[in-house]
């Protein structure tokens, strides 16, 4: 194989960067190497997901902590009356005693040799309630799934005696460095590492992406509304894939899986339910571009513009044909160019009792006015007719 074969093929290749004419793995996730040999940092870990426990016993391990892992709140106890640890870390949900009374129950057991212990609960993902219930419960710390290596290392750095550490003070500050990032975006459900993976580890390439998907925002979503509002189902589709892309690629999981199910319901021939996910789907695209723009130094204020309007009535109902009637004036005023006369009988109309399917409509003409896009907002009204 000549050489300029060789580079070619180095180039196709994935997860590796060019150094001259070798190949190598870029390292995202640090490694972090206790010297043991002048101590022993204890680690319990209860989790009931088997998979799950596995992973995290390995990660724990790697670091050269001592680590015991148990499947329910009950081995956590007997665990605890045995032995001491440094650290245990609990899962929220677990048989017959789930991580929050396992907590009280180290706390309060007398026989418990662990009631100085630092103790971290693992959440799932989504969670329903916030931060602050689990830090009043007394976790001194909260992990959410799946874990990132990095904040747990940082855990460990920060709790370990300094002569357990490894004398290279750029490695401890990288893990920090990271954590820090990663714990920041998880907030906001945004996986910092699998997101470094897509770009070899290159935060600056990482950061343009995530700024780029942040200034996206307004347009593609607003352009995404005008489709469900005009049932344009290939185009909602198509723009609701390039955006579950542009998620991955950042790391927004969550998010993305939610731009997936709006591609499966576009495939359908309706987007009335699509339309019915809308606020949802918003609420979530809008905590992951404010997340990442705080993370970014940036004050980005994300507006109202997406909002399926609900507009105030008199509590006066009107006729079908009155409706019908009231939609053609509004078209009228239109097609005399004279937008201003059409937003003020519309309003006029907003302010009766409609039924769900004319109140949407009023509200999407509504934001079509507001963009000025007079096309879109004709097509509405003749769908009234």
């Amino acid at each position: 194989m000549s050489l300029l074969d060789k580079f070619d093929l180095i180039r196709k290749r994935e997860n590796v960067e060019l150094t001259g004419f070798e190949d190598r793995p870029v390292d995202i996730e640090k490694q972090l190497n206790l010297y043991t040999r002048e101590g022993q940092f204890y680690v319990l870990l209860a989790d009931a997901d088997n998979e799950e426990r596995i992973t995290i016993e390995r990660m724990i391990d790697q670091t050269g902590c001592f680590v015991t892992s148990v499947s329910s709140g009950m081995e956590c106890m007997m665990e605890v009356t045995k032995d001491m640890y440094n650290l245990i870390l609990l899962s929220r949900n677990m048989p017959r005693m789930d991580g929050i009374q396992t907590l009280r129950n180290i706390k309060s057991s007398n026989q418990s040799k662990c009631r100085d212990a630092k103790i971290y609960i693992i959440l799932d993902e989504k969670v329903d309630e916030p931060d602050i219930y689990f830090e009043n419960a007394g976790f001194d710390g909260i992990l959410r799934k799946p874990i990132d290596k990095a904040i747990l290392q940082n855990i460990i750095i920060s709790l370990v005696p300094e002569k357990m550490l490894p004398d290279d003070d750029d490695l401890i500050e990288d893990i920090r460095e990271i954590a820090e990032d990663a714990e920041a975006l998880k907030g906001c459900d945004v996986r910092l590492i699998e997101g470094l993976k897509l770009f070899k580890g290159d935060m600056s390439a990482y950061m343009k992406a995530a700024e780029r998907f942040c200034e996206e925002y307004e347009v593609y979503s607003a352009d995404l509304l005008d489709a469900l509002y005009t049932s344009k189902n290939n185009d909602y589709m198509n723009m609701m894939r390039s955006c579950r892309e542009a998620a991955r690629k950042i790391g927004a999981i969550y998010l993305a899986d939610c731009f997936d199910d709006h591609v499966n319901m576009a495939k359908a021939d309706t987007l009335d339910v699509a339309e019915s996910n809308w606020q949802s789907l918003v609420t979530e695209w809008e905590k992951v571009v404010a997340g990442i723009s705080k993370w970014l130094g940036k004050t980005t204020e994300v507006s109202n513009s997406t909002e399926i309007l609900i507009l105030k009535t008199n509590g006066i109902k009107l006729k079908s044909a009155d409706i019908k009637e009231r939609a053609e004036d509004v078209l009228a005023s239109l097609e005399q160019n004279n937008k201003e006369e059409a937003e003020k009988k519309l309003s006029k109309l907003a302010e009766y009792d409609l039924d769900a399917e004319i109140r949407r409509k009023i509200d999407q003409v509504k934001r079509a006015f507001e963009k000025n896009n007079i096309n879109i907002a004709v097509d509405i009204l003749k769908g009234m007719l």
